[in-house]
């Protein structure tokens, strides 16, 4: 009685086990994926293009598509150079010119913080020399020396 209870429950398993249909069940095989296009078709297009493929590399000194030497961790220098070599992900220019962009602007904020701290300088100068504060200050209100 216990067994007819979880009959319902095994029996797709005993059907993949068997490799036949059992009590109207289908068993449905995957047929393989068409081959991919070899990756030299994508040369001289792009490199994001190229990577949609996982077995391609990209070199950026040629703008080729190769597949990826999988019998090495890098790609042989005599293949590409690793600093011009992608795989997995392309990394674009765009991020290059962000960080360009970043140094510009930091720069440019380095030089306004430069200029605002030489300004508050030359007006705590001028208040120094008002009150003869300053040591080599030619006011006629300058500080009086007890002597």
């Amino acid at each position: 009685m216990e067994a007819a209870r979880w009959w319902p429950l095994w029996l797709p398993g005993l059907a993949l086990l068997c490799g036949r249909a059992v009590a109207g069940l289908e068993i449905r095989t995957t047929v393989p994926p068409a081959p991919a296009q070899a990756c030299s078709a994508f040369s001289q297009k792009s490199c994001e293009e190229c990577l949609k493929n996982v077995s391609c590399l990209w070199c950026y000194t040629n703008n080729t598509c190769i597949d990826y030497p999988v019998r090495s961790i890098f790609p042989p220098s005599s293949l590409c150079s690793l600093s011009n070599a992608r795989w997995g992900v392309c990394w674009s220019s765009r991020l290059e010119e962000e960080e360009e962009q970043l140094a510009r602007k930091r720069e440019e904020r380095r030089l306004q913080s430069l200029q605002r701290k030489h300004e508050r300088k030359l007006k705590h100068d001028e208040i120094r020399k008002k009150y003869g504060l300053l040591q080599d200050s030619d006011n006629p209100y300058s500080r009086f020396e007890n002597e």
